[in-house]
């Protein structure tokens, strides 16, 4: 269901979606939307509309979506902080061509409930690299290969900075935030950087990356599952600065700061996932100021 004021965008937003095969409905207002929504629906509303009643997002749906307009500018960052603010799961912030791609990914994931993998926001035939962990001293190591080999692929020194920085707080808030005992804790948190530990088992971390000249994506995967979704767009908000040094702390916010779209994935106790995509066609004033952000809730089995 797409809630928008204007023909044209109402029209622009349809072909978008059509593409899913699911039934299209078309409001002009917020009312209209609200009288039609139920558990099944996916909303797709006006940024600006969905800011004048962000509390609107809590209604039951299958996910509320909000959009920048008509897709010919970005949307506006004081809109999209509001909306991270109110804990919108789904925002996005660029306009077209991004936000084709964008779009038609996340109503597809919401659809099919497949919440994991970096290739659904790549083209075809994308070469993905990937590393393992064996012990929490071999971080510095990946993020560092990392970064040469986004070099090395033709991408400019740029990204290679910024994928160094992403990569870094991921697995981070991977080896030390995620690990949580029976009771909840967060047993390695304060535990010595510098300190070596196997990561076997359970505790193994695995950083994927990946380009396909459009975008660069990073994702970083734990086996914990113990990230707080639903706290996590307030946390991204320009208000939270007072992030918890637990449960990742700021390293979130910095990673949302350094990309074009953020997405998470969770299987709450079984999987974190969080990809940062850069979308590397564009310099960066050329993009909206406010980065996307989408999160994700998927099962372990579905792989």
């Amino acid at each position: 269901m797409i809630a928008h004021p204007e023909r044209k965008a109402q029209r622009t937003l349809h072909r978008l979606v059509g593409a899913c095969r699911w039934p299209v409905e078309i409001v002009a207002d917020l009312e209209a939307l609200a009288a039609a929504v139920d558990a099944d629906t996916i909303a797709i509303v006006d940024a600006a509309l969905a800011r004048t009643r962000p509390q609107l997002r809590t209604a039951p749906a299958r996910a509320w979506i909000a959009v920048p307009g008509d897709g010919s500018s970005a949307a506006d960052p004081d809109t999209v902080d509001a909306l991270l603010e109110a804990g919108w799961t789904h925002v996005a912030s660029h306009p077209m061509p991004i936000l084709a791609e964008e779009l038609l990914t996340t109503v597809l994931k919401v659809i099919r409930g497949d919440a994991f993998g970096l290739e659904k926001y790549l083209m075809w035939g994308a070469e993905v690299r990937s590393y393992t962990l064996a012990d929490t001293r071999d971080r510095d190591t990946a993020v560092a290969e990392l970064a040469k080999e986004v070099i090395a692929s033709g991408l400019p020194e740029r990204a290679g900075s910024l994928a160094s920085v992403i990569a870094d707080e991921l697995l981070t808030n991977a080896l030390y935030a995620a690990p949580v005992d029976e009771a909840g804790q967060r047993f390695r948190a304060q535990e010595a950087r510098d300190q070596s530990r196997a990561l076997t088992g359970r505790e193994a971390v695995t950083v994927r990356w990946a380009t396909d000249a459009r975008y660069l994506a990073i994702e970083v995967r734990d086996s914990w599952g113990s990230i707080d979704d639903t706290m996590i767009a307030t946390r991204l908000a320009s208000g939270a600065k007072r992030a918890p040094q637990t449960d990742g702390g700021m390293g979130l916010p910095l990673v949302y700061a350094c990309c074009t779209q953020l997405v998470v994935g969770t299987a709450p106790a079984a999987r974190t996932e969080v990809i940062a995509l850069l979308d590397v066609r564009y310099r960066p004033t050329e993009l909206g100021r406010a980065a996307s952000f989408h999160t994700f809730r998927g099962t372990v089995e579905e792989e």
